[in-house]
C-alpha cells in the first residue's frame, strides 16, 4: 500500500492507531482515501467483556450479509505484507473523515442535536434487525475455557439474567484480577471496603427475557463521526457483543451524559427502534445495568487514573491514552515513559474523575458517604508513594 501521509498515534485505550492517507497511485485509492492501521498496546488490560477476536471480523459480517441494514460503518480491506505461501495479510479499516460527535455543537451542554438522535435511533433499529445468531459462531469467550464468559449459551428462559451475570463475573473475577491487591488497597483508602464490591457482584437480579441481539458495546460521542454531509458513522466495534439489547442502551446512556429530559427521549427512541419484544421490561431492568456500569466505571477509572499518574511521574509503565466521553474516564494524549510537567494539576484532575465515579457508584455499593475531593487526592498520592510509583 502506498501512503502519502500518516497521522497518529490517535487516542485510544487498547491500540496504537494511525490514520494513513492512501497514495493516489495505489490500487486501494479507487476505494479508500484514508485507512486506519492499528497495533495492540502491550500490557494494556481490557476492562470490558468482548466476544469477537477483532474489530474487522465484526465489520466484515456487517458489510457482507447486512450492508443494506447497518449502514455507515467502515469497510475493511486486506493488504499483503509478506509473500507466501501462505501470504501474510493485515486488515486495514476505512478511516472515516469528519468530526466526532463530542466536537459537534448541539445546544446546551451535553445535548445532542435532534438530527443525530434520529440517526442513533436508526442504528439501534438496524442492530435489532440483525440476526445475532449468525454472529455467535465467529466469536468465543474472552477468557478461554471459562464457561461463565460464554455468550453463545443464551437460553430461551433466563437469557437476559444470565447475560448480566456473565458481565458481573467477567468484571469481578477476571478484568481486575491481575491488579486485585492494588485495587482493594486503594479502594479501601478511598472509603470503599473490598467486601462492598463482593456484595454487589453477588447480587443476581432476575431480568425480563429479551431476545439476543448484536450489541456495539461502546456507543459514546467519540465513536460517532459526523461526515461533511451530516451523516453519522459508527466506528470502533472492538467491544461488540451478542446478548441483551438493553445493555447497549445502558452503556450508551452511561457514556453519553445526556441531560435528563433528552435522556428520557433517547430511552423512548430506543424502545421504538428495537420493538416490543427487545424492549420488554426495559424500564424495570435498566437500573440494574446502569448500576453495573457505574460500579464497573469506578474500578476502571481508579486503575486508569493511577496508571496515568504513574506515567506522568516518569515511571517505565506506559499509560493508555484515554479520551473523554461524557461521564467517562480521564483524558489525555498517549503518554509513554516521560516526566511531564504539572504533576499536582494531574493529581487533582485524577482526583476529580475518581471522586465523580465514587459518588455515582455510592448508592449501588450502599456507602453512607464518599470522601471529599482533598481526601481523594491524598489517597491517590499515598497509594503512589506506598507502591513506589511516585
Amino acid at each position: 500500500m502506498g501512503a502519502d501521509r500518516v497521522e497518529g498515534p490517535l487516542k485510544g485505550n487498547h491500540h496504537r492507531t494511525f490514520a494513513v492517507r492512501v497514495d493516489t497511485s495505489s490500487a486501494l485509492a479507487k476505494e479508500f482515501r484514508w485507512l486506519k492501521l492499528r497495533e495492540p498496546r502491550d500490557g494494556v488490560l481490557w476492562y470490558d467483556m468482548r466476544w469477537f477476536p477483532s474489530e474487522d471480523v465484526v465489520l466484515r459480517l456487517l458489510r457482507e450479509p447486512f450492508g443494506d441494514v447497518v449502514r455507515r460503518v467502515p469497510r475493511v480491506c486486506d493488504e499483503q505484507v509478506q509473500a507466501g505461501p501462505p501470504p501474510v495479510l493485515i486488515a486495514l479499516i476505512q478511516f472515516i473523515e469528519g468530526a466526532t460527535l463530542d466536537r459537534v455543537r448541539g445546544g446546551r451542554a451535553g445535548r445532542v442535536a435532534e438530527r443525530f438522535l434520529r440517526q442513533i435511533e436508526e442504528l439501534f433499529a438496524a442492530l435489532a434487525s440483525v440476526d445475532a445468531d449468525r454472529f455467535v459462531e465467529y466469536g468465543s469467550p474472552v477468557v478461554a475455557g471459562c464457561a461463565d464468559c460464554n455468550l453463545a449459551a443464551y437460553p430461551e428462559h433466563g437469557g437476559s439474567s444470565q447475560f448480566l451475570s456473565r458481565l458481573l463475573h467477567f468484571t469481578f473475577s477476571h478484568a481486575y484480577d491481575q491488579q486485585r491487591q492494588d485495587m482493594d488497597d486503594l479502594l479501601t483508602d478511598l472509603g470503599v471496603p473490598p467486601e462492598k464490591l463482593g456484595e454487589f457482584a453477588g447480587r443476581r437480579p432476575e431480568l425480563t427475557d429479551r431476545p439476543r441481539k448484536l450489541l456495539h458495546g461502546d456507543l459514546h460521542r467519540k465513536n460517532f463521526v459526523v461526515d461533511r454531509a451530516g451523516a453519522l458513522w459508527t466506528i470502533d466495534w472492538e467491544l461488540a457483543l451478542v446478548g441483551d439489547p438493553l445493555y447497549d442502551l445502558a452503556t450508551h446512556l452511561h457514556l453519553m451524559g445526556y441531560p435528563a429530559d433528552q435522556e428520557a427521549e433517547v430511552i423512548a427512541c430506543w424502545e421504538r427502534a428495537v420493538g416490543p419484544d427487545a424492549a420488554a421490561g426495559a424500564r424495570d431492568d435498566l437500573p440494574h445495568y446502569r448500576a453495573y456500569k457505574r460500579v464497573q466505571s469506578l474500578c476502571t477509572d481508579v486503575l486508569r487514573a493511577t496508571a496515568r499518574l504513574t506515567a506522568a511521574d516518569g515511571s517505565e509503565v506506559e499509560a493508555p491514552a484515554v479520551g473523554i466521553a461524557a461521564g467517562s474516564s480521564v483524558a489525555g494524549p498517549a503518554a509513554g515513559p516521560a516526566r511531564l510537567a504539572g504533576a499536582p494539576e494531574r493529581l487533582r484532575a485524577a482526583a476529580v474523575v475518581v471522586g465523580r465515579a465514587l459518588e455515582a457508584a455510592r448508592p449501588h455499593l450502599e456507602l453512607d458517604k464518599t470522601l471529599p475531593l482533598p481526601a481523594v487526592e491524598l489517597a491517590l498520592q499515598a497509594f503512589l508513594q506506598r507502591t513506589g510509583r511516585r
